[in-house]
């Protein structure tokens, strides 16, 4: 059997946190496995590990003793639905301020794409599900023709950051790779890897192994997104593009605007360091996060933690007073990312209680039947308390939230469909084109970003047809 020699430091750490167990059945493994068990090790940060452990064990986290109830308040810093003529020419300056931004070449676009379609019955990274009406382009192909259309309308190179995971990087980039990346410059695109961090034993505290060679790991939360980007050396690429404000996204929604002038736009205006887009709930008990301030400091609560109550309570013009259900959709000063992956600027780290197969210490492998184990994880939207001048910006859920989470039912592939399918009608509409009640229309990001763009088009559109593509080749057609 050939050796694979275990660093003596190694040894010192594994012994001075307790976790001797990682590596008891080293004698019995073949030398691949050994290299695999030596790999996972050594990326842990045993420090981090035991600082996590010692506080979902001894529960050291220092708690408040309100409820939320006692301590939540409506919103302050907010952007709402423009109602007048006065709030729509705010909203025009806005857009053109945030054109100025990405005319200076200083915005950049993050992408969080780390998760599989797994939900929808789909065996592969989630942007590349098939969501286009007609064509069924992926969300993949969406994303990366609004920033060709944004590059050529600006003349500039938006680099764009894509988080992926252990599951999903390789067939996302063989993907990009088979598609010649859409369209867009190679050399924009960078694609890096989301953490991992171990789960432990809630008993014991000691950290699990799924078999005598693997350590039971899980991603870090997409708030593992700032240590993976400084890992990989692209908060300094970054720096060296110049670029100042970054356009943060999930891959399930296929309605985003991408790197948005208008929210560009307000950001610069309120001087804020994090802005976050916010839709209107559809009811009071909807399953989404809102964003409202605790004990004074606006931050993003999740659903779980409102009782119906509170998530119920209205104002005397009879609307939500918890109203800003959170779509995932941020932008980040630089400066804010790079402050927060320094020494003691962390995001804070939440702790869930889970059933996680292990194998014990008579070496079987055993599936639990009760919660065993912690899992750790970092939410992106924690940097919200953390930010100067915090900014919730509203808009239309038709237009802008439409996303593709369950395999039926609301958020599910074909209310999306129905979704861009009436986005795209509207479009029309306001164009002065009319076309068949029941067709199906696509209209390529490569052709207009939004209605008023593609009014200025002028294209002609048969009534009668009932599938509608309108692509660059149309466009061109039209003349």
């Amino acid at each position: 059997m050939s050796t694979v020699p275990i660093p003596d430091a190694l040894r010192e750490t594994i012994q001075k946190y307790q976790q001797e167990h990682l590596l008891e059945n080293w004698d019995q493994l073949e030398h691949d496995s050994r290299q695999q068990l030596l790999r996972s090790v050594q990326e842990i940060d045993f420090p981090n590990v035991a600082r996590l452990i010692d506080r979902a064990i001894n529960n050291s986290a220092a708690n408040n003793s309100l409820s939320i109830t006692q301590r939540i308040s409506p919103l302050q810093q907010v952007v709402r639905l423009p109602q007048n003529e006065s709030e729509k020419e705010a909203l025009q300056q806005a857009k053109q301020q945030g054109q100025a931004i990405l005319d200076a070449g200083k915005v950049g676009a993050i992408l969080v794409a780390g998760g599989q379609g797994s939900r929808l019955g789909f065996p592969h990274p989630k942007g590349m599900y098939p969501i286009g009406p007609v064509t069924d382009r992926s969300l993949f192909q969406i994303f990366f023709e609004q920033l060709v259309s944004l590059s050529n309308r600006h003349n500039v190179s938006i680099p764009y950051f894509i988080m992926t995971s252990d599951a999903t990087h390789d067939e996302t980039e063989q993907f990009f790779t088979e598609h010649n990346w859409f369209g867009y410059p190679s050399e924009d695109v960078f694609l890096f890897r989301q953490g991992k961090l171990p789960a432990v034993d809630s008993q014991t505290g000691k950290i699990l192994l799924t078999n005598q060679s693997e350590i039971a790991m899980s991603p870090d939360g997409h708030g593992g997104l700032l240590q993976a980007l400084k890992k990989a050396g692209l908060i300094e690429q970054m720096q060296q593009r110049g670029i100042e404000h970054l356009f943060y996204h999930q891959v399930d929604n296929p309605s985003v605007r991408l790197c948005d002038p208008v929210m560009l736009g307000f950001h610069h205006q309120h001087e804020s360091e994090m802005s976050t887009k916010v839709v209107a709930k559809r009811t009071p008990i909807e399953k989404v996060g809102i964003v409202a301030e605790l004990d004074g400091v606006q931050q993003i609560i999740e659903y779980s933690d409102l009782d119906e109550e509170l998530a119920s309570q209205r104002d005397e013009d009879g609307h939500l007073v918890y109203w800003a259900g959170n779509i995932a959709v941020h932008i980040f000063n630089r400066t804010l990312l790079e402050k927060l992956t320094q020494a003691g600027e962390s995001l804070p780290i939440h702790i869930a209680h889970k059933k996680v197969d292990n194998l014990n210490e008579k070496q079987e492998s055993v599936t639990p039947e009760e919660p065993n184990a912690y899992k750790f994880e970092q939410f992106i939207f924690d940097a919200i308390p953390k930010a100067k001048n915090p900014l919730v910006i509203e808009v239309d859920r038709a237009e802008e939230f439409n996303p593709v989470k369950n395999a039926t039912g609301d958020d599910s592939p074909e209310t999306s469909r129905t979704a861009l399918i009436e986005q795209a009608k509207s479009w029309l509409q306001q164009a002065g084109c009319d076309s068949h009640p029941e067709a199906a229309i696509e209209i390529s990001p490569l052709v207009a970003l939004d209605a008023v763009e593609f009014a200025g088009l002028n294209l002609q559109i048969q009534p009668d047809e009932t599938e509608i593509l309108i692509n660059p080749e149309l466009n061109e057609d039209a003349g």
